[in-house]
């Protein structure tokens, strides 16, 4: 990429996500699942340490935690979008990588840099599954301090977590970095 490539890149209008599809919608809600669920647990673990999990906190501090975390994870995957150029690029990518090749209209100075991108994300998803055992750990062994409960609840976070990272994140981006490592794409 030139110098007048990333300044045109650079001061070009933020990328819009477009239309999404049934698929899009179904991961918008689980974004909002997800960072709902993870809000609600994270405000009723902290509230515990002052209170007793009551029904009356629940309703009145863990619901709006669960609105605004509900909220906070559609918001960042809608971010993830536009960074990665609006939802049919970013799905177009997942395609490239389920179907384990590129298309050969597709010039290689639009798609390596998707794919290093995607085979990027290995490293976190590691980082993602040791936090995930850490925090599995440290959630059980306070079992006693925060009822039975919570530590369900923390402890099925940070399994979901871990697992998210082994089945999908991980294997994707070793997917991505196959197809890189061909280094050419392939005619469909």
């Amino acid at each position: 990429m030139t110098d007048a490539d990333r300044i045109s890149a650079a001061a070009a209008p933020r990328a819009r996500v477009g239309a999404v599809d049934e698929a899009g919608r179904l991961r918008l809600l689980g974004a909002a699942v997800s960072g709902a669920a993870f809000a609600l647990v994270f405000v009723m673990l902290v509230l515990s340490s002052w209170t007793a999990a009551t029904t009356g906190v629940l309703v009145s501090v863990g619901v709006p935690a669960a609105a605004v975390g509900g909220t906070l994870g559609v918001v960042l995957l809608l971010r993830s979008w536009r960074i990665e150029g609006g939802y049919e690029r970013a799905s177009a990518v997942q395609r490239w990588i389920s179907d384990g090749r590129v298309p050969v209209d597709v010039p290689a100075t639009e798609w390596v840099p998707l794919l290093h991108g995607q085979a990027d994300r290995q490293v976190a998803g590691w980082g993602k599954i040791l936090t995930a055992v850490l925090w599995f750990a440290m959630s059980w062994s306070m079992r006693d301090q925060h009822g039975w409960v919570i530590t369900l609840l923390l402890c099925g976070l940070w399994t979901g977590l871990g697992l998210w990272s082994a089945v999908v994140v991980i294997p994707r981006a070793r997917a991505a970095a196959a197809i890189l490592r061909r280094g050419v794409s392939t005619p469909e």
